[in-house]
């Protein structure tokens, strides 16, 4: 395991508006001690570790509990950048990397996230104020940016936003639909995109020419090749509870659309750390064989298969046709459409 995403809760003090959340039927919690100190004492020396998931890691009760149970390793966080000053200070002194979620300025991001856009701008602000005042370079910052239909051009204000305030990196995501009505503001398509590749070009002159901005963009449109962030760079992901889950996607039940087809995805734990050590979990035979499958690519490929308005496989991740479970064949994350943080 090279890196752990942990998820120390997933409460969340916003509700966005595209968010899983709105199609699950979880209840609601924050990660125990004492399912803190089993992950902490048998992990073996991961590259990093991550706190983030669906949830807002900083309201997390046990939030200052695991980051001491955890700084000896390289710490990441993923937020929707709604922090107190007081636990933005402790991110600065603790976390190499600060993943924020900035999806537009102003009324563009009040729109999608129901907050005003003044708090990220407030939160930036106060990192840089932190990180002058501990004579340090780090966290680096960067910017989560769900593109879609609606919001495209506003990635230009969002480069001049994060210029301003010192952000190392915008990383772009396309949006993975929760409803129908979402479907029609997807900016990828199943063939060749034009407008896409266009939109890429100018915006990269943007942001490096123009602001010195690394960024990065998922597909346009679906490819060939298939790449799971997750199973090739050996990360995996545990829930509050202490569920060993392969991926962000398998953490939840929830509905999702591709293209204009409903999905369900069920959640899938290959066991929980309270029963077994992480270590007993991850290279046991069912998640190695999990892994194996997705590394030889052996799931089918659903969304440009000749059956798929006539398969009934297509309707959950239970299983596909070639009997793998649960199924990666529909997945937008391994063809690079969604992207991880």
């Amino acid at each position: 395991m090279k890196k752990v995403y942990i998820e120390l809760t997933n409460r969340c003090n916003l509700n966005c508006e595209m968010c899983y959340r709105h199609s699950w039927e979880n209840t609601l919690g924050d990660m125990r001690n004492e399912v803190i100190d089993e992950i902490s004492t048998h992990l073996k020396n991961p590259e990093s570790i991550v706190f983030g998931g669906i949830g807002e890691p900083t309201i997390a009760k046990g939030f200052e509990y695991a980051i001491e149970k955890f700084k000896q390793y390289d710490l990441e966080i993923t937020t929707n950048g709604i922090i107190l000053k007081s636990k933005i200070e402790i991110v600065c002194k603790n976390f190499s990397k600060i993943i924020i979620s900035v999806d537009g300025t102003e009324d563009d991001y009040f729109s999608v996230r129901k907050t005003e856009f003044s708090h990220i701008r407030e939160t930036l602000e106060y990192i840089n104020i932190c990180k002058k005042k501990n004579n340090s370079k780090l966290p680096s910052i960067i910017f989560a940016f769900v593109l879609t239909k609606s919001n495209k051009d506003t990635i230009y204000r969002v480069i001049d936003f994060a210029k301003e305030h010192n952000v190392d990196k915008i990383l772009v995501s396309h949006l993975l639909p929760q409803n129908k009505e979402q479907t029609k503001d997807i900016f990828y398509t199943k063939n060749y995109n034009y407008e896409g590749h266009e939109y890429m070009k100018l915006v990269s002159k943007y942001a490096i020419y123009g602001s010195s901005i690394n960024i990065t963009f998922p597909y346009m449109e679906i490819k060939t090749e298939r790449y799971c962030q997750f199973v090739e760079n050996d990360f995996t992901y545990i829930d509050y509870l202490g569920n060993v889950i392969p991926c962000y996607r398998f953490a939840n039940t929830y509905t999702e659309w591709v293209f204009n087809r409903e999905k369900t995805v069920l959640k899938h734990s290959f066991g929980n750390v309270m029963d077994l050590n992480i270590n007993e979990i991850y290279y046991g035979k069912e998640y190695t064989e999990f892994r194996e499958s997705v590394l030889n690519t052996k799931h089918p490929s659903c969304v440009d298969c000749e059956f798929e308005d006539c398969c009934s496989f297509i309707e959950t991740t239970e299983y596909d046709c070639l009997s793998y479970t649960p199924s990666c064949a529909d997945c937008l994350w391994n063809r690079n459409i969604i992207k991880c943080t």
